[in-house]
């Protein structure tokens, strides 16, 4: 069987992390690097033996490559996917799918319009742990409440780029990946309200502390909430999530997931199957043209990015926002 050829797009740490998981795989060949920044650009296709190209519009035109993987700035993935899906080439690409809902819808339909595989990095989707919350929700009842909470003393290793507005959009946008699970779990979402605080808000669209809420109605019942707070006065990191339904508590405690009922306390173990890499399940998707999962797994990623950037249109318009 003949190699799926690639091209990356993007040459930071995101896309060393895929240049370096893809050329592991026997069934792949990397072809060529796009990068606007040509140090890193001509490093990373050396490394992999692959072609070094500056202009990303040049290599989603080439014939000899399969697919894309996108590792750009926020506000570009859509315009380089629906580019690169246009020229049939199969995308992976990072979240958030879209800077805006139109766009994402775009590139959704256009993906299932050509026959491609798109696949958006929420690691969810082939994770044996979150298989196992997914299991033991569905014997719960009916959903009540879902409640995340995040803070962070600073801003780790964050790229710089993701605090601004208008190229990567509010905390709640570029942590999309904390809503893609709840979205998953328990469906679409009726209605969002959002809230900002952000300290040292330039013109620009830079910023240091910050503080995002976002409080939803799910269509199927019940509500949820999330909250970030970054640069805030905590010795470490928190993060807490729990899902309560009319049968029970499910909640994280140090990386751990348990039930909590009436009659006491369980564990929720990672349903035992092989692991599998989602950049193996897109090749693999690839090779048997296969997307019935890789399109339900972009509608939920579509799902979670209206609840993101409904949020942001909540707090620019300080209302909620019904979107059904």
């Amino acid at each position: 069987m003949s190699k799926i050829r690639i091209g990356i797009i993007g040459s930071g740490g995101t896309g060393t992390r895929h240049a370096d998981k893809f050329s592991e795989m026997k069934a792949v060949e990397v072809v060529a690097i796009a990068s606007r920044n040509a140090e890193t650009g001509n490093a990373l296709a050396e490394k992999h033996g692959a072609e070094f190209i500056l202009d990303w519009h040049a290599l989603v035109e080439r014939d000899n490559l399969d697919g894309i993987v996108i590792c750009t700035h926020n506000d570009t993935h859509a315009e380089i996917a629906l580019a690169a899906l246009r020229c049939d080439k199969h995308i992976f690409m990072e979240y958030p799918l879209a800077r805006s809902i139109d766009a994402g819808e775009a590139v959704v339909e256009t993906a299932q319009s050509n026959q491609r595989v798109l696949r958006i990095n929420h690691s969810e989707t082939v994770s044996n742990s979150h298989r196992a919350i997914k299991q033991k929700v569905e014997g719960l009842g009916d959903l009540l409440l879902t409640t995340f909470l995040r803070l962070t003393p600073g801003r780790g290793v964050r790229p710089e780029i993701l605090f601004n507005l208008p190229i990567s959009g509010p905390p709640a946008h570029f942590f999309v990946y904390h809503i893609y699970p709840i979205i998953d779990l328990f469906g679409g979402v009726r209605s969002v309200e959002g809230a900002a605080v952000y300290e040292g808000l330039t013109d620009q669209g830079n910023y240091n502390r910050f503080v995002n809420t976002v409080n939803i109605e799910f269509k199927n019942g019940g509500v949820g909430s999330w909250v970030w707070a970054g640069g805030v006065e905590v010795e470490e990191s928190e993060q807490h999530a729990r899902y309560v339904l009319t049968g029970g508590t499910i909640s994280d405690s140090g990386g751990r997931w348990h039930c909590s009922t009436g009659a006491g306390v369980e564990e929720i173990s990672p349903v035992d199957a092989p692991s599998v890499s989602l950049q193996e399940r897109w090749i693999q998707e690839i090779e048997n043209q296969e997307r019935s999962a890789a399109d339900r797994d972009a509608a939920t990623a579509l799902e979670a990015i209206r609840v993101s950037l409904s949020a942001e249109q909540s707090m620019q318009e300080k209302r909620r926002i019904v979107l059904e």
